[in-house]
């Protein structure tokens, strides 16, 4: 550990390195002048004959370019590197979050992702798996996350096809933001579009678990679209990107109150896409943790593909 560290003291200081090689190449020069010279020993030591001053002094010069330039190459290199440091951290962070082409549009700029809290609206949707504690009960805690994980891959391969963002895994509940931080126009149909999606991929991802005997899954998911305040969250030590609200509190509610494989969506979310979806009208449900009746529609299928 001490090596990397004794390279970098001496790196930084380049310039410093070239005027000590000066010098030492001054002395030396000197001293070998004294045993192949008769002359003045003061001259000699000085080099007060001009032609050794010039030489001299054009050696000073030449070790003094090569440290600066040394010196300038390696503040570069670690520019870069540190530069290539920072993009790879964050391509890591926000692929968790992006499809891998949203991230790389992050990495390189192209899409600003700013710190702090920002009022916007965006859609939020929740899909919670039905039945979750009896499968817990009667399967090995390995095989419970082997098969969540195996789930998910499925369920977010959706998702970033959508152009969505993970916001977080609570458990064997699943939050997905459209509108923040990637905005679209259509973020709404694409929510909608990608939960109609999700159930098709279920009904295929049941269909091999069948085969191998594990336990089939069924899911409820919510969906809401309002304002709601998107920033980063969290202590000076870690933070993560979401978004707060009651927007994201309804969507959760809705997704609760979802029977097996339905999913419900607002009237806010409805208002804007129910052109491109059959929809079932609800009424009032009385969404858990809610005083006021929340207006939901059941998606049944896709009327119409937007142009």
């Amino acid at each position: 550990m001490k090596m990397p560290n004794r390279s970098v003291r001496l790196t930084d200081h380049m310039m410093l390195i070239g005027f000590t090689l000066a010098l030492v190449y001054w002395i030396l020069d000197s001293i070998l002048s004294i045993f192949t010279s008769y002359g003045n020993l003061l001259e000699q030591l000085l080099g007060v004959n001009l032609d050794e001053v010039w030489t001299r002094i054009i050696v000073l010069c030449l070790f003094a370019i090569f440290g600066s330039h040394a010196q300038y190459t390696i503040n570069e290199r670690k520019k870069a590197e540190a530069k290539l440091e920072r993009d790879a951290a964050t391509r890591e962070r926000f692929q968790r979050l992006l499809s891998p082409d949203l991230a790389e549009r992050v990495v390189s700029g192209e899409l600003k992702v700013e710190k702090g809290g920002k009022d916007r609206i965006a859609t939020v949707l929740f899909v919670d798996i039905r039945g979750f504690t009896t499968i817990s009960e009667n399967h090995q805690a390995s095989e419970v996350l082997r098969l969540l994980n195996e789930y998910y891959e499925v369920l977010v391969e959706v998702v970033f096809r959508h152009e969505g963002t993970v916001d977080k895994f609570i458990g064997d509940e699943m939050m997905v933001i459209w509108g923040a931080p990637v905005v679209h126009d259509d973020d709404p149909y694409r929510s909608v579009m990608a939960a109609l999606e999700m159930k098709t991929a279920l009904a295929e991802f049941n269909r091999k678990s069948h085969i191998t005997g594990r336990p089939e899954i069924k899911f409820g998911i919510g969906i809401n679209t309002g304002n709601l305040m998107a920033g980063y969250i969290g202590s000076s030590h870690t933070m993560s990107y979401s978004v707060i609200g009651d927007t994201v509190n309804t969507a959760s509610r809705l997704c609760s109150s979802a029977q097996p494989d339905q999913i419900l969506i607002s009237e806010n979310t409805w208002n804007r896409v129910n052109k491109h979806f059959d929809t079932t009208p609800l009424g009032k449900i009385q969404a858990k943790g809610k005083f006021t009746p929340v207006n939901a529609f059941a998606v049944t299928g896709v009327k119409s593909v937007p142009r």
